[in-house]
């Protein structure tokens, strides 16, 4: 289960006299700041909200806002799903308050905390691992590849920024990667096969590392971390004054950029990287 904050349900009561009161649900999300990856959450397109025991039940409107009518004097808790556009039959986060009670004396307005958790069951990406490949006669015995399919003219998704980033989170520097590779699926482009760089190139995407940085491997390629949109870019180039993150590139340069984070149709590609036409890119590291 990975929590990802605090949901605060503001109850407006409006008076009446009788054992019910009309309210009127409002939500409000904090999420926990201290990590760039809490940007990147999954966007929820339903919310729903039930009160408990069996009082009501309803999906909140565009405002993040329903009206309900609950009891007076009842104990009665909220609970809380939503769902995503990706995933409309699995819900996504979930969370549900500590009892509680109005009265005809509560104040006009109540806040009611909930702890919201991602659903286990949600689907999350899975680093995909083969065995032994030789490439340039050096044997390497695992691999991990992230692919991706983008569209000329679509948005990268916040499932397809949340993937990226949770693909550098599952890796660890501490395996003794010693190469990588990106390009299109079965038409590498650029490579590096020196484990020091490797190594530096993981450690400044699993740390959401926003600030450009950049580095030179073999064969006078550059490769280029930072930050461009919400999100975190990684970016071969063999243009060797082309060491800046969050810039467009032109058809034909041999450079590839990778940024699903900047949601936007700006995501990359092979060559030109804003407005690229339709392609699946990929990333390779092996050991």
């Amino acid at each position: 289960m990975v929590k990802l904050g605090v949901l605060c349900v503001l109850l407006v009561m409006l008076f009446s006299c009788e054992d019910t009161k009309e309210s009127t649900i409002q939500l409000q999300y904090t999420h926990d700041g201290s990590s760039a990856r809490s940007l990147l959450r999954e966007t929820a397109v339903r919310h729903n909200i039930k009160v408990e025991p069996n009082i009501a039940d309803t999906d909140l409107d565009s405002n993040m806002s329903a009206v309900v009518e609950v009891p007076v004097s009842k104990p009665m808790t909220v609970d809380y799903k939503n769902w995503t556009q990706e995933q409309p039959d699995i819900y996504y986060e979930y969370g549900s308050s500590d009892s509680f009670v109005v009265s005809h004396n509560s104040p006009y307005t109540t806040y009611v905390t909930i702890e919201v958790s991602v659903n286990a069951d949600y689907p999350v990406p899975e680093i995909v691992v083969d065995n032994s490949t030789i490439t340039d006669n050096a044997t390497y015995t695992d691999n991990a590849t992230w692919s991706d399919n983008f569209t000329y003219g679509i948005a990268s998704t916040q499932a397809q920024a949340t993937a990226w980033e949770d693909w550098w989170d599952n890796l660890s520097t501490s395996d003794n990667w010693s190469y990588i590779s990106v390009g299109h699926i079965d038409n590498v482009t650029l490579r590096c096969d020196n484990a020091t760089v490797v190594s530096q190139i993981i450690t400044q995407l699993k740390n959401d590392n926003m600030t450009n940085w950049a580095t030179t491997c073999s064969d006078n390629v550059s490769w280029v971390t930072g930050g461009c949109g919400q999100g975190v870019e990684l970016k071969a180039t063999a243009l060797l004054s082309d060491t800046m993150d969050c810039r467009c590139n032109n058809p034909g340069d041999n450079v590839t950029t990778i940024r699903p984070g900047i949601r936007n149709r700006n995501w990359g590609g092979v060559g030109d990287s804003c407005s690229a036409p339709t392609q699946n890119l990929e990333v390779i590291l092996k050991k």
